[in-house]
């Protein structure tokens, strides 16, 4: 996972409530893509499409795994955007990225418990809805 871009230059004007709220450690979050990336308003046969888009482009899914890593506040109406990062591959599985996105909260929600994150409620209060 590579590290969050962007942030470094962000200076908090009232330090006492921050804007920008850094987490102390990534959270597991599961990222509802459908609403984050919204696909298009048409439908697309997937047999219209060339092989090579078919088994090389990135695999996003209605819901994907990954890591809570901020939040910050928006001036407008006060809501909170969460800054997560969504490990991807191609379909065929040879390409691999992260994903950096900020998404509505509402997109966002805990990972269910496993064995490897069982303290994510606790570690985030306000994701634990």
């Amino acid at each position: 996972m590579t590290r969050p871009a962007g942030l470094d230059g962000w200076s908090e004007p009232f330090p006492g409530a921050p804007a920008l709220r850094r987490l102390p450690a990534p959270i597991p979050v599961v990222v509802d893509m459908a609403h984050v990336l919204p696909g298009p308003s048409g439908f697309t046969r997937a047999d219209t499409l060339p092989l090579r888009v078919r088994a090389g482009a990135i695999l996003l899914e209605a819901e994907m795994p990954g890591t809570l890593h901020s939040w910050l506040r928006v001036a407008v109406d006060g809501r909170w955007l969460a800054q997560v990062c969504v490990p991807a591959r191609s379909v065929n599985g040879r390409g691999h990225l992260d994903l950096w996105l900020w998404a509505e909260s509402a997109n966002v929600t805990p990972q269910p418990p496993t064995y490897h994150n069982r303290t994510a409620p606790e570690i985030c209060p306000e994701l634990g809805r």
